[in-house]
């Protein structure tokens, strides 16, 4: 006869081995190539860690780098700045497409939209720090050595990817916008195949222009005036606006669209006052089909107060029937809001070479600069050329002595030094920045964090080309969770690029010390 406390010890055991069988299911279940249920879900498992991705219908594991052991820091709030010298948050080692899971109401629901139906939440926050007091403790020379920037404000007439430096009397100046002193205006729009205008047209976006707003803010090292302009209410279109092909692969020149732009003039200049717009962002109502309006870029709007230089049309928010009527209806996220009004208006080119993805051919950027998928925010070029950073915070280096180089963090606000440019050639250039997880940035994770050495190449004329990272030597990189995620340079490491070798030789939260000398070529 089996007692009442013998059962109750055999029900006990039969209870762990079932819990046990469950964990160890589980965990089995998160390994690479695996299905997953829901995009942008991280796990680790025994020190690795997975990000669950969507490749067209399919949801699968994707491993992404070893967990690296750091002290415990709390919760970043966005709301704040930080100072650099309490340590930066690194949240997301999944990279950009990771869950934010400090997102909460307007935004939380972007994220969860994108994840879902492309498989990345992208960013949708700003991570803010202001430099602290602490800095190398090596030497270094003084920036005013370096303060004589003639030589590397490189610029080539015959470039179209807008590469080149655009002084005070370019012809870019006019569409040099985004910049700290930016007025936006939204012009918002319905008709017979839109959805109905239930909201305010700043009820339905002013979150997303706010983040834009606040983006700029915080890259403008010496200050900004933005401001965000919105009618009370949408402007009726007479004609469906899916008559205008309103897509991401129209041209602005195509009849279609050139009417748009005269017939929205007419629609809207009795309506809204332009006066001092250096952006115009058109969008209908939310959850209006993607079929009807997509992102594109539309001429410049003449209107009675005067020229508009830099317009787009945007998808719906949250709009319906995503990858399946238009297959880059991911442009609606936030930050591609930002990357397409760049091509839209500067007519910046993309950064990511031949886009093969593939080191032994033409790589470009990989996924390191807003103007490629989901990377971040602009280099220091861009930034100098938008106005986001002066003069003042360049070095130039024209001389073949050895020497030492303090370069504080681009993704932090601050007045120091954020860019080291060698110049080549008349038209060409190399570039050191420095990255950590701040502003757009903020979804780095550790192993893309260091000194980053590119090259301008204005002799390049085609979309994707014109600047290429210059890989570290004697390591190789990864390409998880995006390509080339381990690019920038740790301490100790060095990379060649014509001719001059440049290295890391002390890191911290002030940004790195980097040293370039000249070698023999062979």
């Amino acid at each position: 006869m089996i007692t009442a406390s013998r059962k109750l010890v055999a029900f006990l055991s039969v209870l762990t081995l079932l819990f046990a069988g469950s964990v160890v299911d589980a965990n089995a279940a998160v390994k690479q190539g695996a299905k997953c249920t829901k995009a942008g879900k991280s796990e680790t498992v025994k020190g690795t860690s997975f990000i669950c991705t969507k490749s067209g219908s399919k949801l699968t594991w994707k491993k992404v780098s070893k967990v690296i052991p750091e002290k415990s820091s709390p919760v970043i709030d966005f709301s704040r700045t930080y100072s650099t010298d309490d340590g930066y948050h690194t949240l997301f080692e999944g990279g950009p497409c990771q869950i934010d899971d400090t997102l909460s109401g307007k935004m939380k629901l972007i994220e969860t939209y994108f994840s879902n139906n492309h498989g990345c939440a992208g960013q949708l926050q700003i991570a803010k720090y202001s430099l602290g007091s602490k800095r190398p403790v090596g030497t270094f020379d003084s920036a005013v050595k370096y303060s004589t920037l003639t030589a590397c404000k490189i610029t080539n007439d015959s470039e179209r990817m807008n590469l080149s430096f655009i002084g005070p009397n370019s012809r870019g100046m006019e569409r040099r916008f985004p910049s700290p002193k930016t007025i936006i205006q939204l012009i918002p729009i319905y008709s017979t195949d839109t959805e109905k205008p239930v909201n305010s047209p700043k009820s339905d976006y002013g979150h997303i222009l706010d983040f834009m707003k606040e983006w700029i803010d915080y890259s403008s090292d010496f200050g900004s005036s933005v401001f965000v302009r919105y009618p009370d209410s949408y402007i009726k279109m007479q004609t469906p606006i899916a008559e205008y092909e309103l897509q991401h692969n129209s041209n602005r020149e195509q009849p279609t669209l050139v009417k748009f732009s005269q017939d929205l003039v007419a629609a809207a200049d009795p309506i809204i006052d332009f006066t001092g717009a250096n952006i115009a962002i058109i969008v209908p109502p939310p959850g209006t089909d993607t079929s009807v309006i997509g992102q594109a870029g539309v001429r410049a709007l003449s209107t009675s107060e005067g020229s508009v230089p830099n317009v787009m049309t945007e998808f719906g928010l949250l709009a319906k029937n995503p990858r399946v009527s238009s297959p880059s209806s991911n442009l609606g996220h936030p930050f591609w809001w930002i990357h397409e009004l760049m091509h839209a208006g500067i007519g910046f080119g993309d950064r990511y070479g031949d886009g093969k993805k593939n080191l032994n051919t033409d790589y470009g950027m990989g996924e390191l600069t807003l103007m490629t998928p989901w990377g971040g925010d602009f280099t220091t070029w861009e930034k100098w050329n938008l106005g986001f950073m002066q003069d003042s915070q360049i070095q130039c280096k024209t001389d073949n002595a050895k020497s030492i180089h303090w370069i504080a963090p681009s993704t932090v606000q601050t007045k120091e030094s954020k860019s080291l440019i060698i110049p080549i050639s008349q038209s060409k250039a190399i570039v050191v920045e420095t990255r950590r997880p701040g502003g757009l940035y903020y979804k780095i994770p550790i192993k893309s964090q260091g000194a980053l050495v590119y090259e301008i190449d204005l002799t390049q004329n085609k979309n994707g080309y014109g600047m290429k990272v210059s890989l570290p030597t004697n390591r190789s990189v990864e390409n998880l969770p995006f390509f080339l995620a381990s690019a920038p340079l740790k301490v100790g490491e060095s990379t060649n690029t014509n001719g001059y070798r440049i290295s890391v030789t002390e890191s911290g939260t002030f940004g790195d010390l980097i040293s370039v000398e000249k070698i023999q070529q062979n």
